[in-house]
């Protein structure tokens, strides 16, 4: 009980750390709060890059700039490199010496320079494994450094703060991305003019993947022949057509007509086949995307870097779903007299895809999706299966018109019915007639045609999309047209909401042991409080705290002691009800809040706890304090409330540990 303002003081950095979408912002909350509360003269983020080859200072303060631009340190170099390698922090008194041993007077120059005298270096670990470290510095030598706990601890809000944030970042930028791609789809099906169509493609290619130019073949796929080409530069208002040189038959063109797929090259002077003249155009890294419109290949969109460079996933998705709709519109251009039929769809897309992205609620989202399929098509059955990674089966999540029988339906990939087929090949499969297909497996009788998609996410499967008709060949080539276009985007929505949950999350869980965190208690607590006024009805909160644990992290180590705190957590856990709200509280501190429950029952659950705990025997011995505070009996405050419980721990820790106490017995 003696750290409880340490831990108090932790958790209000922790929230402070959490509270940020800004990388920078969260970055200098950091360094900031590192300084003031390990007293230190500065301090710096080091992060690794996308190869994690190299860590470079991504903010500092009280560092001078010119001090930042020269910092880079090798994955296994001193000191940093090390500590990153070996997981485990570092103090130095005297970094000068360290670095006159290594014969590196250039960093010692540097770090006379900023006065620096002694250094500390903590891994910034995520899920065990380093993002980076957390750098130090005294400008007045000191002989020792004792916080290596609260460091560590530290350390491990940081590097959750810092992917806390980013994972916000990639959501706000798919957001964008994807708005950005539905204007750019309204553009592209509101004109039926060749030249802006493909001005629009074109320039919105290059400012997605940051290139230098774009270009665009038409081709007549079944006799390999290019029809026209246009191409668009960076800085330029005009596209222009042009006379190509691309071949057909081989080379980068000839490979995406092969496999009808986009050819990413990150160095176009390794490659084996390449166009002379596309070197002599200064062209280093090109990406090749074929326009599909039909299951015909109309167009191939070249971007081309004049460095060498790599194409993120994220850029090919997004080339993809750009392509896909330039692909519609050019195709519509030259079918005029389906141009009422088009605009038509290209409406319903994106009315449809503007319900996708009203919420990143994951079941509300579900919901609306099939909601607004059932109200745009009028099917029979849809629903929405996910992929379980862990057991390779697709489990319904969201269904329509189905009976509630459904809901435990789990289907295996590759073996079961025309959903499992699909999500082994990811192609979609379209039965006219359900009664004579070899991989229907009978359900609802009214079925008689049924249309499935993959949902992707760039080449990872996330589910599948089933629609069933009541009538016999039931969707027409617009209508899987449509529905292929909306898995794109279902897929996009998903996947945007599966990762705001994820945050979400990460933000209400305590990274070691997997329990709801300090934040999940308060708003737990809230919400019963208010339950229990409401309908009149007793709550307990239980304090608990692990005596001797202190000893035990001193004979056997943090790691250990980690492991300790993990095991007991799924201990206590498997000792209370599925109702009842477990969470870490800090440090050893665990507390729990049990509605529906009096002292009498409270007593009973502790006492389960505690006997759970003590039959482990460590040695040395582990036990388990725990002080209980019920509402209204003890107080209708909830601080009051959580006061008392924690006192009643103390007490019972006082009277030798190993046992229940109440508040004000």
């Amino acid at each position: 009980m003696e750290h409880y303002p340490l831990l108090e003081k932790l958790t209000a950095i922790a929230s402070a750390l959490l509270e940020h979408s800004s990388l920078e912002k969260t970055f200098d909350t950091i360094t900031r709060t590192a300084c003031s509360f390990f007293n230190a003269s500065a301090s710096a983020i080091m992060l690794f890059d996308k190869e994690k080859e190299y860590l470079t200072i991504a903010h500092s303060i009280n560092l001078s700039s010119e001090y930042l631009k020269v910092v880079k340190v090798k994955k296994d170099e001193e000191i940093a490199g090390k500590v990153c390698q070996e997981k485990k922090p570092r103090f130095v008194p005297d970094v000068i010496k360290v670095f006159e041993e290594k014969g590196d007077f250039y960093s010692v120059e540097w770090i006379k320079k900023e006065g620096l005298k002694s250094f500390v270096t903590a891994p910034l670990l995520l899920k065990d494994e380093p993002i980076g470290c957390l750098n130090l510095y005294y400008r007045e030598s000191i002989d020792s450094f004792e916080d290596f706990p609260a460091l560590d601890f530290f350390c491990k809000l940081a590097a959750l703060a810092i992917e806390h944030t980013k994972l916000i970042n990639e959501i706000e930028e798919k957001s964008r991305i994807v708005t950005e791609l539905e204007h750019i789809g309204i553009i592209l099906s509101s004109t039926f003019e060749t030249e802006n169509i493909l001005k629009v493609l074109l320039a919105s290619a290059i400012k997605i993947t940051n290139t230098d130019s774009a270009s665009l073949l038409i081709v007549d796929e079944p006799n390999a022949t290019i029809l026209e080409s246009y191409e668009f530069q960076k800085d330029s208002r005009e596209i222009k057509k042009y006379k190509t040189t691309a071949r057909l038959t081989n080379g980068i063109s000839g490979e995406v007509l092969r496999k009808r797929k986009p050819v990413i090259i990150s160095d176009l002077t390794k490659y084996n086949n390449v166009n002379p003249v596309a070197l002599q155009k200064g062209r280093r890294a090109i990406v090749a995307m074929p326009l599909i419109a039909k299951e015909n290949l109309i167009g191939i969109l070249y971007v081309d870097s004049y460095t060498p460079r790599n194409f993120s996933p994220s850029e090919i998705e997004y080339l993809q779903l750009l392509c896909s709709q330039a692909a519609v519109a050019i195709d519509n251009t030259r079918l005029y007299t389906k141009i009422a039929r088009e605009a038509q769809e290209t409406a319903i897309l994106y009315e449809v895809s503007r319900t996708f992205i009203s919420t990143l609620d994951f079941n509300l989202l579900l919901q609306n999706i099939l909601q607004r399929l059932v109200d745009t098509f009028g099917y029979l059955n849809l629903a929405v299966f996910l992929v379980d990674e862990e057991t390779q089966t697709l489990k319904i999540c969201s269904y329509i018109n189905y009976p509630e029988s459904v809901k435990d339906i789990v289907i295996k990939i590759g073996a079961t019915g025309i959903t499992g087929h699909v999500a082994a090949t990811r192609e979609m499969y379209y039965s006219p007639d359900v009664s004579k297909d070899p991989y229907y497996i009978p359900g609802v009788k009214e079925a008689k045609s049924e249309v499935c998609f993959p949902l992707m996410i760039g080449d990872r499967l996330i589910g599948v999309l089933d629609v069933e008709s009541p009538e016999i060949d039931g969707f027409t080539p617009d209508d899987i047209k449509i529905l292929s276009t909306l898995s794109a985007q279902i897929a996009i929505a998903l996947d945007n909401a599966r990762l705001y949950e994820e945050a979400k999350r990460l933000s209400l869980t305590d990274p070691l042991t997997g329990l709801p965190n300090r934040r999940s208690f308060e708003i737990m607590i809230d919400n019963e409080i208010r339950r229990a006024e409401r309908y009149r009805r007793p709550f307990a909160v239980l304090m608990m705290d692990f005596d001797n644990f202190k000893n035990y992290n001193d004979k056997f180590g943090h790691s250990a002691g980690d492991n300790i705190l993990k095991r007991f957590s799924t201990l206590m856990k498997e000792a209370i009800r599925d109702v009842d709200f477990l969470g870490r509280y800090g440090g050893d501190e665990f507390i729990a809040v049990l509605p529906e429950t009096d002292a009498n029952f409270a007593l009973v659950v502790a006492e389960r706890i505690r006997k759970k705990i003590e039959s482990e025997k460590l040695d040395p011995p582990v036990t388990l304090s725990i002080g209980i505070a019920v509402f209204p009996k003890d107080s209708r405050e909830k601080q009051r409330l959580i006061d008392l419980a924690d006192h009643a721990c103390y007490e019972a820790k006082e009277m030798g540990g190993n046992r229940v106490n109440f508040a004000g017995a």
